[in-house]
C-alpha cells in the first residue's frame, strides 16, 4: 500500500473489495489521485479532497459491456445513461459485424437508429471515430471492434450474393489494418444478417488474418444459434486458428424450443479448443429473450421451416421494440398484426417492414432459463448488454443486465457467486481485449469504478417498461471522476477512446 501522498483526490472508505481476478473478497479503503488508484488498504488518518463512505458496500472495477451497440449513442447521447447508471464504464462497440467505417456505410445502418448532433462531423477511418470519441467525451470509455458487414458493404455494394473478387477481399483487410493500427481491439461478425450471411469461412479467415497479425480478438455472432449451433460455433474456432486472432462467441445461446440443451455440446466444442491451447470465450446477456431486426427473422425463416440461425419462433413470440417510421407499433406482438390483418406471419412480418422501412427491431422470445444458467456458469462466459436502446420498447437487458446478475443470479439463486460474477463483468473481458489498465482494482491502474449493495442490487427493467434503471447502484467512477453519485447521474464526460494495449 502506497499512503506518500499528502493528499488524495479520492477515498472511498470502508468498503469490501472484488478486485476482479475472481479471489476473494477484501476490506480496503481506494484512495485516488487524478485518474488512477493510487492507494489500497487502510487509509485512516489520511485526507482527501473528496470522500465517499462507502461501508457494507461492493467495490468493484468498473464493468465493462463486452457486446454493446452504442457505436453512436456514445456520440448522440453521451450521459449514455442506460449503461452509466448500472455501472457500465467502458463499452465494446462494433459487434455483429456492424463497424463505424468506412463512415458513410456505417452511418445507412446504424445512423438511422441513432443520429448524431451537428457538431459530431463524419469521421475518417477508426483512427478518426476514436479521435471523435476523445473529442466528445462520453461519460464512459470507448473500445471498438472492426465491423466485417459494413467492409463487406463498402468493397462490394449491391452485389453480395456472389464471392468477393481477390481485390475485394484486399479493399476489406485494408480497412481492418487501419482499424488495429489505430487501436480497434480486433473484428467481428454478423452471420445471420446480410451481408455477412453470404460470406464463407475462407472469406471471412482471410479478412480476420489482418487482425490476428495484432493478436486481435475475432468476435462473431455465430452464422447459426439454433439447430447449426454446434457447426457455427466450430466454424468460429476454424476462424480463429486459420487466422490467429482469439475467439468470443457472441451472446452465447440456443434459439428455438427445438435446440433447447444443445447448449452442452456448444460448450463442449469451446472447452476442447481451450484443450488444444485456443483462446475461446463467449458472451451472454441474462434473459430468455433476444433482440435482433425484424428483417433478419424473416431472411432466416423464423416463422416458417426455422432451419436458419433463429430457430423456429411463432408470432406470439416476436414483439416491435424500435420502429421509428410507426413509433405507435412499438410494444405490439407479431400476433396482434396477424389476427388484424388476418395474415400468416410471415407475411405480416413483410407488411409491417413494407410500410415502416427495415429499421424495424423486436424483441424474440427464444431461450430456455436452464440453458442461461449453464452459460452464465461457465468459466468461459463473460458478460455484455448486446444492448440497442432505440424506441419506446428496446429489450430491457440495455438497462438491466448487470443488476439483474448481481441480484437474480448471484444473490437470489447462487448461479455463480459474486466475485465469478464481478470477474466476468471486469477483469476477464479487460484481459480478453487488451484494455490496459482496466479491469482490476490494484495500484497504479486507471480509476474505473463501481460501488453496489450486494443485499439490493436488482434489475428493474421489464419488457412493459424497459428504460428503467436498477436499483442498488450508488456510485460509478471513471477515470477518477464519479459519473454517477448516490444513484444520480452527474453529466461528468471524462470518457477516454481505448486504444488495444495502451494506457
Amino acid at each position: 500500500m502506497n499512503t506518500s501522498h499528502d493528499k488524495f483526490d479520492l477515498i472511498l472508505r470502508g468498503g469490501t473489495v472484488y478486485d476482479g481476478s475472481g479471489g476473494d473478497p477484501f476490506a480496503a479503503d481506494v484512495g485516488i489521485t487524478g485518474d488512477r488508484i493510487t492507494a489500497l488498504g487502510v487509509l485512516s488518518g489520511v485526507t482527501a479532497s473528496d470522500e465517499i463512505d462507502v461501508s457494507g458496500m461492493a467495490v468493484s472495477p468498473g464493468f465493462i459491456d463486452a457486446h454493446s451497440h452504442d457505436d453512436f449513442h456514445v456520440l448522440s447521447s453521451p450521459d449514455v445513461e442506460h449503461n452509466t447508471m448500472q455501472g457500465i464504464t467502458t463499452v465494446v462497440v462494433g459487434n455483429c459485424g456492424f463497424g463505424v467505417a468506412p463512415y458513410d456505410t456505417a452511418a445507412g445502418r446504424l445512423g438511422e437508429l441513432f443520429s448524431l448532433p451537428p457538431e459530431v462531423k463524419p469521421w475518417d477511418g477508426y483512427a478518426g471515430y476514436l479521435a471523435t470519441i476523445d473529442q466528445v467525451k462520453p461519460s464512459l470509455n470507448v473500445a471498438v471492434l472492426v465491423g466485417h458487414n459494413t467492409l463487406r458493404l463498402d468493397a462490394m455494394g449491391d452485389n453480395q450474393e456472389v464471392p468477393p473478387s481477390i481485390d475485394q477481399v484486399t479493399h476489406m483487410a485494408g480497412w481492418v489494418a487501419e482499424g488495429m493500427e489505430a487501436g480497434a481491439v480486433g473484428f467481428s461478425t454478423g452471420l445471420i444478417y446480410e451481408p455477412g450471411r453470404f460470406s464463407t469461412t475462407d472469406e471471412i479467415a482471410a479478412v480476420a488474418t489482418v487482425a490476428g497479425g495484432y493478436r486481435g480478438v475475432y468476435a462473431s455472432h455465430i452464422r447459426n444459434e439454433a439447430g447449426g449451433l454446434v457447426a457455427a460455433v466450430e466454424e468460429a474456432v476454424i476462424v480463429g486458428e486459420m487466422s490467429g486472432c482469439t475467439v468470443q462467441i457472441s451472446h452465447h445461446k440456443a434459439s428455438g424450443g427445438d435446440n433447447w440443451g444443445s447448449i452442452e455440446r456448444s460448450l463442449a466444442v469451446i472447452e476442447a479448443a481451450r484443450e488444444r491451447g485456443k483462446d475461446v470465450t463467449a458472451d451472454q446477456y441474462p434473459y430468455t429473450s433476444g433482440s435482433t431486426r425484424l428483417a433478419a427473422v424473416l431472411q432466416n425463416g423464423a416463422l416458417t421451416h426455422g432451419s436458419g440461425g433463429l430457430g423456429r419462433v411463432g408470432a406470439e413470440d416476436v414483439v416491435l421494440a424500435t420502429c421509428s417510421e410507426r413509433t405507435e407499433l412499438e410494444g405490439r406482438s407479431l400476433a396482434s398484426f396477424v389476427e388484424e390483418w388476418d395474415l400468416p406471419a410471415e407475411d405480416a412480418a413483410q407488411k409491417i417492414l413494407d410500410e415502416t422501412g427495415d429499421n424495424v427491431y423486436v424483441v424474440i422470445f427464444m431461450m430456455d432459463e436452464g440453458d442461461v444458467r449453464r452459460v452464465m456458469a461457465h468459466p468461459t462466459t463473460m458478460i455484455g448488454t448486446d444492448g440497442i436502446p432505440a424506441g419506446s420498447k428496446p429489450h430491457p437487458r440495455a438497462w438491466g443486465t448487470y443488476p439483474r446478475i448481481l441480484g437474480k443470479y448471484v444473490r437470489e439463486e447462487g448461479v455463480i457467486t459474486l466475485q465469478d460474477a464481478v470477474h466476468k463483468m471486469t477483469g476477464m473481458p479487460a484481459d480478453k481485449f487488451q484494455l490496459a489498465g482496466r479491469g482490476h482494482i490494484k495500484e497504479g491502474v486507471f480509476a474505473d469504478l463501481v460501488v453496489f449493495d450486494p443485499a439490493t442490487v436488482i434489475d428493474r427493467a421489464t419488457y412493459e417498461e424497459p428504460k428503467t434503471p436498477g436499483a442498488g447502484i450508488h456510485h460509478s467512477i471513471v477515470n477518477g471522476t464519479p459519473i454517477v453519485r448516490d444513484g444520480v447521474h452527474s453529466h461528468a464526460r471524462v470518457g477516454r477512446a481505448l486504444r488495444r494495449g495502451r494506457e
